[in-house]
C-alpha cells in the first residue's frame, strides 16, 4: 500500500537538505583559506596583484569587489613583523596612532568586526570570550589577551585591533563639507608621512604630494567612498620600489615616515624591494565610518618570476616624468633597469643553448 508523504513533511525535507547543502558548501570554501592548519604563521602571504606591464601609464583607482574571506591576512611574516609594530607603538607612538575623539564608536565597531573575522577565519590562532559586558580575546600564538567593551579596556580599541592583524588600519569619516577625512590611524609602516601630522586631513589634501591624483581620480574617490555599502566592500593593489640600505633592519624598511629616497648606491638584487600594498573599503553596519586597511609585503626583485620582471621594466620606462620623479626612478632606476635587462638576457641565451 502506498502512503503519500504529507506536505508538511515535505517542506521539513527539502529545508533540511537545504541547509546541509548550506552547511557543506560553507566548509568547502573555508578549506581552501587552510584556516584549520595548527600554526596559519607558517602560511606564505596573500598573493600579491600581479606587475601588468601596461605599455601607457594611466592613473586610476584599479577597484576590485573585495575577496571577503581573506579581508585580513595571517602569514610566516607575522611574528617578526608584530615584533617591530610593539616597538613602533612604544617607540613612534605618536607617529603611528592617532584617534580624534569623534572616531571613538567607529573604533570600537571596527574592533568588534576585527575580531569577529579573526576569530572566524583564524580559529586555530585566536579566541574570544564574553565575560559580563566585556569580551576577552586571546591570541594563542602571541600570548597576548585584550580586554575591551567594559570599563577594563586593555587599551583603545583600534590599537588592540592593529596589534592582532598585520594591516595598518584607519577610520574614515565624513566631514560637513561632504568629504572623507583622516579620523582615526594606526598607520605603522608608512611611505613618506607620520599619522601624526596629518590626522585630521580630507582625502584630498593626503593625496596632495601624487602627480595627476587631483585632476584625473580626486572626484571620483570621493564618489565611490560615499556611495560604499557594507555589503560592497572593495579592494586595490598599489606598489613601489625601494633599496634597503646596508645593515638595516626591518622596522626601517618598512617604517619610511620620511619616504624612499635613499642615497645612490650599488645594491645587490636581494636588496631592491618591491613594496606592495593590498588596500581594503569597507564600510561598517552601525556608525557608517569606512575602516580602510593596508597590509605591506616585501618582495626582493631576485623573487620575481621573471615575466613580472619584464612588466616591470615595460612599466617603469612608460612611466610620464612626474610620476616618475615621485616614485623615485632617478634613485634606483639604473640599478632596476640593469638588472631587468641582465635577467631577461640570461634567459634568452638559456633558451638558445637549449634549442641547440
Amino acid at each position: 500500500m502506498v502512503h503519500s508523504l504529507p506536505l508538511t513533511g515535505f517542506i521539513v525535507i527539502v529545508l533540511v537538505i537545504k541547509w546541509l547543502w548550506k552547511w557543506f558548501s560553507s566548509q568547502a570554501v573555508r578549506s581552501k583559506g587552510d584556516d584549520h592548519d595548527d600554526d596559519v604563521t607558517r602560511m606564505p602571504p596573500y598573493p600579491s596583484e600581479p606587475i601588468k606591464g601596461r605599455e601607457k601609464f594611466q592613473i586610476t583607482m584599479g577597484l576590485r569587489k573585495l575577496d571577503e574571506w581573506n579581508w585580513l591576512t595571517i602569514d610566516k611574516n607575522y611574528m617578526k613583523e608584530h615584533q617591530v609594530r610593539d616597538a613602533l607603538l612604544r617607540d613612534e607612538r605618536e607617529n603611528v596612532f592617532q584617534c580624534l575623539p569623534e572616531s571613538r564608536e567607529a573604533c570600537a565597531e571596527a574592533l568588534e568586526e576585527v575580531t569577529k573575522f579573526l576569530c572566524e577565519r583564524f580559529p586555530s590562532m585566536f579566541e574570544k570570550k564574553k565575560r559580563g559586558s566585556e569580551t576577552v580575546i586571546h591570541n594563542k600564538k602571541t600570548g597576548e589577551t585584550f580586554v575591551f567593551g567594559g570599563k577594563s579596556n586593555t587599551m583603545e580599541p583600534l590599537e588592540i585591533a592593529v596589534r592582532l592583524t598585520m594591516e595598518d588600519l584607519s577610520i574614515l569619516m565624513k566631514n560637513d563639507d561632504g568629504e572623507y577625512y583622516l579620523a582615526a590611524s594606526a598607520s605603522l609602516f608608512p611611505v613618506g608621512w607620520r599619522v601624526q601630522d596629518r590626522i585630521g586631513w580630507t582625502i584630498s589634501q593626503l593625496h596632495g604630494p601624487v602627480p595627476q591624483w587631483h585632476e584625473k581620480i580626486g572626484h571620483s574617490v570621493n564618489k565611490f567612498m560615499c556611495r560604499l555599502t557594507p555589503e560592497s566592500p572593495m579592494e586595490r593593489s598599489n606598489y613601489f620600489l625601494e633599496i634597503r640600505q646596508p645593515g638595516e633592519d626591518l622596522s626601517s624598511t618598512l617604517f619610511r615616515p620620511d619616504g624612499l629616497m635613499e642615497q645612490d648606491v650599488s645594491p645587490l638584487a636581494d636588496d631592491i624591494l618591491i613594496r606592495r600594498e593590498r588596500q581594503t573599503f569597507r564600510r561598517l553596519p552601525r556608525t557608517g565610518a569606512l575602516v580602510f586597511s593596508v597590509k605591506t609585503t616585501l618582495t626582493t626583485l631576485s623573487e620575481l618570476p621573471l615575466q613580472e620582471v619584464q612588466n616591470l621594466a615595460k612599466e617603469i620606462q612608460n612611466w610620464p616624468e612626474d610620476i616618475a620623479a615621485y616614485k623615485g626612478r632617478d634613485i634606483w632606476g639604473k640599478h632596476v633597469m640593469e638588472y631587468c635587462n641582465q635577467r631577461a638576457g640570461l634567459q634568452i641565451t638559456g633558451e638558445g643553448k637549449r634549442e641547440l
